[in-house]
């Protein structure tokens, strides 16, 4: 599988495109918005795309982090 999906909705990001996973703070919210169109409640970590939105995830950063990393080693697997 190459998608992660954040938590939201229907908010997946194929893993290619991710290039930063940060942990949430209150600070990177008006980034958040302009990306994502609003704030939401329950967000644990943001995720930063090629394109360079920040995109809310309910996954802490670890999670992602780690994800993210099986990904990399073999993209071709089922995570």
């Amino acid at each position: 599988m190459d998608t992660l999906w954040l938590g939201y909705d229907s908010l997946t990001l194929p893993f290619h495109e991710i290039v930063a996973v940060l942990r949430y703070q209150p600070a990177l919210n008006t980034r958040i918005a302009q990306a994502f169109g609003s704030v939401p409640g329950g967000i644990k970590a943001v995720v930063v795309t090629s394109d360079g939105a920040f995109l809310p995830t309910r996954w802490r950063a670890d999670q992602i982090r780690q994800r993210w990393a099986r990904w990399r080693t073999a993209p071709d697997e089922e995570l």
